[in-house]
């Protein structure tokens, strides 16, 4: 009937007014093909967008992208193909799935969209922003091995303790009085120690004042306690100054580099990250439906454990497991020393994947989360130890990436690159409780804008093609 008609056109004039979408309107419904549309207005297609974008050429990954003036979408390799990543003070990539905010990073090689935590309300900075707990957490609850700045490891440790070489050691603090012994107990299954005999307490410079060392009093945890056990033991042989000191490291090590690859244990990072995916993107909604779905379960994340192949400063590079010398990683080695990023993984062994999947990763995990690398920042437009304080990925507070920096002989930890409050980043030892957890999915390549512009008022959201 008339009156028919004229209700059906006017729901449909309400329907098209709520949508804020351009890309929409403009008839670019999946989401990738809008990202490429909107950062190549002038475009008359997708596949002149990624012309246009190509055509500005590589971006300078020795500057920040406010020092080198870079903004918006440019192209790089990934394991997959041509990856389109946003770079700078970035407005537009903002997407609101799930319940939680999130920053588009990149589309990937295989179509699929790169998304990044970023609280659970929209201008989310700070903590709430960087962690999906909320807080900071430890990467690994043990750190005296190279093992353990891996995503996962394997369980590729001695089972009788293993004297390193000599090396300096200067995690001391020159009034801190700590606890020496003549002997130590250790403990496999948990890989710990006790002191025994711990009868002298005192610093460095009172013990070797007092020659402690010709009454056996060689050992220590470096504890202010003689309470509990600590996670390796050092034999002092000779005082440097106050503050160093000549050693050897008793420690329940791995005994090979391809061992700490086995990848049968998880790390802290892993599990609290896995168990946030459980309770929050695997459950069903009330429409019947789980925000996994629309996750690539296939999406793979890189934890790049491959050796630098010069340390700096002229050092010999450690052989990746042993405590003596450091180890420097490939990661350190492109985003520190060289400054030439790369969103290739260089071992498939290191590009972590969901059991089940298909691709390129190397099905390990439970879920298909994880962190965002070094070399992603990199691209993004920070620079390591450089402040930065215009691009989209910093939130002002620290954040884990899933990028080993190196294992630190002269503290005896696994340091992992770590976004820092400055917006650079550098190595922390990932016994730290300071960093936050912030979460990086993938959705799948077929995911289509349901509507949004990008802005952080007005951010993207996405529904499945029917």
């Amino acid at each position: 009937t008339k009156n028919d008609k004229e209700t059906f056109e006017m729901l449909k004039r309400i329907h098209i007014d709520e949508i804020t979408s351009t890309c929409i309107k403009k008839g670019y419904n999946d989401l990738s093909d809008c990202l490429l549309i909107t950062e190549q207005m002038s475009a008359s297609n997708v596949t002149e967008a990624k012309e246009a974008i190509k055509a500005k050429g590589d971006v300078d990954l020795t500057k920040t992208s406010e020092q080198a003036n870079e903004n918006g979408m440019y192209k790089t390799e990934d394991n997959d193909g041509d990856t389109y990543f946003y770079r700078g003070d970035v407005k537009n990539n903002n997407v609101k799935f799930a319940g939680f905010y999130w920053k588009i990073v990149r589309i990937n090689g295989d179509g699929s969209i790169r998304l990044i935590y970023n609280g659970d309300h929209a201008n989310a900075t700070g903590m709430e922003a960087s962690s999906v707990t909320g807080k900071g957490e430890v990467f690994n609850e043990q750190y005296p091995d190279p093992a353990y700045f891996g995503y996962m490891y394997g369980d590729n440790f001695s089972k009788e303790p293993i004297k390193s070489k000599e090396a300096t050691y200067t995690e001391i603090v020159q009034e801190t009085k700590y606890y020496f012994g003549k002997g130590y107990t250790g403990d496999a299954s948990d890989r710990t120690f006790k002191l025994t005999d711990a009868n002298y307490v005192g610093t460095f410079t009172e013990w070797n004042a007092s020659d402690k060392i010709s009454e056996g009093y060689k050992y220590t945890c470096m504890q202010t306690t003689n309470d509990g056990t600590c996670q390796f033991i050092i034999e002092v042989k000779t005082l440097n100054s106050a503050t160093s000191i000549q050693a050897y490291f008793w420690a329940y090590s791995s005994t090979s580099y391809e061992g700490i690859r086995g990848d049968t244990i998880s790390s802290n990072a892993k599990s609290v990250l896995e168990n946030w995916y459980s309770e929050k993107l695997a459950v069903v909604t009330e429409a019947g439906q789980t925000a996994d779905k629309y996750i690539n379960a296939g999406g793979t994340f890189c934890n790049d454990r491959s050796l630098a192949e010069t340390a700096p400063n002229g050092e010999d590079n450690g052989d990746g497991f042993s405590l003596v010398p450091s180890t420097y990683t490939g990661g350190y080695e492109r985003n520190v020393i060289n400054m030439s990023s790369s969103l290739i993984c260089p071992n498939t062994a290191d590009l972590f994947s969901a059991k089940g999947s298909t691709g390129k990763g190397n099905k390990k995990l439970d879920y298909p989360i994880g962190l965002i690398t070094a070399d992603e920042l990199a691209y993004a437009g920070g620079l390591s130890e450089t402040r930065s304080d215009k691009y989209y990925l910093k939130t002002g507070v620290y954040y884990w990436t899933m990028t080993p920096y190196r294992f630190y002989s002269e503290f005896v930890v696994a340091d992992k690159f770590t976004f820092y409050v400055s917006g650079d980043w550098r190595g922390w030892g990932v016994l730290d409780t300071t960093p936050g957890l912030r979460a990086v999915i993938n959705l799948k390549s077929n995911v289509l804008v349901k509507n949004g512009n990008g802005t952080m008022d007005d951010p993207y959201t996405v529904k499945l093609a029917s």
